[in-house]
């Protein structure tokens, strides 16, 4: 039996855990072109995402402060061509989104990762569409006066109420803040910001030499890092530790950007490489770029619309009773044309050359 090994990339609420859910659903039912005959029994954190898209509601983010140690591994046996190819023993060594965030920013990774990345030769780094985690580099001139701190995101449970879930969540599942208290001050009931005072030293100067009032300070969250420059570090990372295939050509990447229901029309009209092109340039600049890797570009959306909020309960309504290997798709160009795939399985059947 062949054995393949495939690593998830992304940060936090990238989309990991609904689309290994979302995945495993379509193996039960055995549609889509990557198929498993039989289903390990052993893996509860897969079950219990699972069990959320079951309950129409997303997984939860998995814990914040989950260690190296926590790393949640599985095997499956898998089979291409519908099920007609030979069967691949799969591992999928799953690292939470924090812990990619925190290699990415000390720019190290532990030697257990690095194990894991040297003995896969594919992977698939997710990206959520117009997440807040994506955070975009300052435009000084434009948003100076606009930049302040955030709280600090975090975790609550999800709503058991099923007509008001996600009201109090925005679409990456964390809770929405209430209003920030102005740089300084203090709102009562609500936990301090840890803030940085930035000066502006060129464009005061100018404001001072015209007579005008001093610039007023901003304030920027400690540690943001621009999404598409950690992209680029993730894709580093895999160029430097992905083994090459057994057939000696290049490691495969599939980029799946998630929420790919969340987009305008227009927008998922024009692709996923597309969309890259316009939110993250050098990122898109980066892969398209010739080099070491073998890389597609792929949209996901899990259910084929937004679980959360009141707004979404018709939606959501919409789905009982309903088969969910039936619902959701990949997004792909096919000759020039973007084309909506009921085969959620078509990312990582190509990664792996299926």
């Amino acid at each position: 039996m062949n054995k393949g090994s495939i690593i998830l990339v992304g940060g936090p609420a990238s989309g990991k855990t609904n689309y290994i859910a979302r995945l495993w659903l379509a193996f039960a039912a055995k549609k889509g072109r990557l198929r498993a005959p039989q289903l390990p029994g052993n893996i509860e954190y897969v079950n219990q995402a699972v069990a959320h898209l079951q309950e129409r509601k997303f997984a939860p983010r998995s814990d914040k402060n989950m260690e190296e140690s926590g790393r949640r591994d599985f095997t499956i046996t898998v089979r291409g061509d519908e099920g007609a190819g030979p069967p691949r023993d799969l591992t999928v060594p799953d690292i939470t989104g924090e812990l990619w965030s925190r290699a990415i920013k000390s720019y190290e990774l532990p030697q257990d990762w690095m194990d894991a990345l040297q003995a896969s030769s594919s992977a698939i780094l997710f990206i959520g569409a117009h997440s807040k985690f994506n955070h975009q580099p300052m435009n000084w001139v434009t948003a100076r006066d606009l930049l302040q701190g955030h709280e600090e995101e975090d975790d609550d449970d999800l709503d058991e109420d099923d007509d008001d879930y996600g009201d109090d969540e925005d679409e990456d599942g964390e809770p929405i803040a209430s209003p920030t208290p102005p740089v300084g001050g203090e709102v009562a009931g609500t936990d301090e910001v840890e803030t940085i005072v930035v000066n502006l030293p060129d464009a005061a100067s100018s404001v001072e030499a015209d007579g005008g009032d001093d610039l007023p300070d901003v304030a920027q969250k400690r540690d943001v890092l621009p999404a598409q420059v950690g992209f680029c570090e993730l894709v580093r990372y895999l160029s430097l530790l992905l083994s090459d295939r057994a057939d000696g050509g290049k490691p495969r990447v599939a980029i799946v950007i998630t929420a790919w229901d969340m987009l305008d029309l227009k927008a998922k009209k024009a692709g996923p490489m597309k969309y890259l092109e316009d939110q993250f340039p050098m990122f898109a600049g980066r892969i398209r770029t010739p080099g070491r890797l073998d890389i597609d570009v792929f949209g996901m959306s899990i259910v084929g619309g937004n679980l959360r909020g009141t707004p979404n309960k018709a939606f959501r309504e919409s789905l009982k009773g309903r088969d969910l290997a039936d619902v959701g798709y990949t997004a792909v160009m096919r000759e020039g044309v973007m084309v909506e795939d009921g085969d959620v399985t078509l990312p990582l059947a190509w990664a792996l050359g299926n």
